[in-house]
């Protein structure tokens, strides 16, 4: 027998010895990878239920779990909410909505859902959904006849309601961070032609001869930018320094229109100036990057405490403040997010006021409140959507249909 024929056996041992392992070890690495792959499957779920992934950075409401019931309609329904929550709620939801968002940012130079506009030295724009591409502001999207006649008739028709009941009626327009703020725009959203939608409502009052008080606040917040930061650069608002320069102007406006109670506006003493970090700003939230811009809060607190009831400032509520003099005036005020810090400034100079957050008229509660003046607060992107139908008596019969160039 030859040294290479006695070596045989030993060799298919070894051969097969090998096999073997190499057997046993893709069985392992298949059982491991399936329990792997179970275990990312469950991940979510659990992480639903543990709170994986960090708090919630959006500007909306999460959706609830559901209640228990055995009730047979009741748990097809709860089918359709839990898939609702658990869309909102599996594990690492938030922190792979903050990655997308950076990668997206990094790359593409712009938000993830398009809601926000990246601007310059950390600044962020709202995209309204009537203009998201700002054509309006940038003076490329004007008027139509139809829809710049049916906003002047819509305020003219209220003004002729309070008219009737000797009630002065004073429309306020806040202005979009980008009317004070144009120079932190991207290049791309440069204005074209300097005349808004803003520009253009305020030459139709004056050319009709209309009878409604529109009070302008732009010059008097390019006024007060000059020096003070009055906008939040990661939020759509206007800070507490931006709402007192309004103030100021609003309450201005109101004497002259009541000049029988001698209102004079608090000064700046009247309130103690602070500043704080601040990471809440809802257009850094909506892009989940509240981490990655940071922005200032610029506040005002009255150094009298005037307590206000917080219904008063989520949509849809209806809230109201006293003062024990009765040589003030009442006040009704129609207002949006823009008017909520305009409330803790004009609330002491009225006995008692009532705060509306909503866009429609409410004709049976001001003939039940019998203000001595109304006043209509209302941000200027308003204007690049249809005006806000009004119920009877001041409403049209039927709503208008969507109007063009709206």
């Amino acid at each position: 027998m030859t040294s290479t024929e006695s070596t045989t056996p030993s060799t298919e041992l070894n051969s097969a010895t090998t096999s073997a392992k190499a057997f046993s070890f893709r069985v392992m690495l298949g059982r491991a990878l399936a329990v792997a792959f179970v275990g990312v499957l469950f991940v979510p779920l659990v992480g639903a239920w543990r709170h994986w992934g960090g708090e919630s950075t959006e500007n909306r409401r999460l959706a609830q779990l559901p209640g228990f019931s055995l009730n047979y309609g009741d748990l097809a329904f709860a089918s359709d909410q839990f898939l609702d929550f658990y869309r909102d709620h599996f594990g690492f939801r938030n922190t792979l909505i903050r990655a997308a968002a950076i990668a997206r940012l990094r790359t593409l130079h712009e938000d993830a859902d398009g809601r926000a506009l990246i601007g310059k030295n950390g600044w962020l724009f709202f995209r309204p959904d009537g203009d998201p591409d700002l054509l309006a502001f940038r003076g490329i999207n004007p008027f139509s006849p139809e829809a710049i006649d049916a906003w002047r008739q819509l305020l003219e028709r209220r003004n002729s309601f309070l008219a009737a009941r000797g009630i002065p009626f004073l429309v306020v327009i806040a202005p979009d961070k980008q009317t004070i703020y144009p120079e932190f725009l991207p290049d791309a959203a440069a204005i074209l032609v300097h005349r808004s939608r803003l520009d253009e409502f305020i030459d139709e009052l004056r050319i009709t001869h209309s009878p409604v008080h529109l009070l302008d606040l732009r010059p008097a917040l390019l006024s007060a930018k000059a020096s003070a930061q009055i906008y939040y650069k990661t939020d759509s608002h206007w800070n507490d320094l931006g709402a007192y320069a309004g103030y100021r102007t609003i309450i201005a406006a109101a004497a002259n229109l009541l000049p029988e109670w001698h209102i004079i506006p608090a000064s700046r003493a009247d309130f103690i100036e602070e500043s704080a970090p601040f990471t809440s700003g809802d257009l850094a939230r909506m892009i989940h990057l509240s981490a990655e811009y940071p922005d200032t809060a610029f506040t005002l607190t009255p150094i009298i405490s005037f307590p206000i009831s917080p219904v008063a400032k989520k949509p849809g509520g209806i809230g109201a403040s006293e003062v024990s003099n009765p040589r003030l005036p009442r006040l009704f005020f129609l207002h949006d997010s823009f008017g909520n810090y305009l409330i803790p400034m004009l609330g002491p100079h009225f006995r008692r006021a009532v705060y509306a957050y909503r866009n429609e008229f409410n004709p049976t509660l001001i003939d039940q409140e019998k203000p001595d003046i109304v006043i209509d607060e209302f941000v200027e992107r308003e204007l690049y959507s249809n005006p806000p139908i009004d119920p009877p008596p001041i409403g049209t019969p039927t709503p208008p249909p969507d109007l063009p160039g709206s």
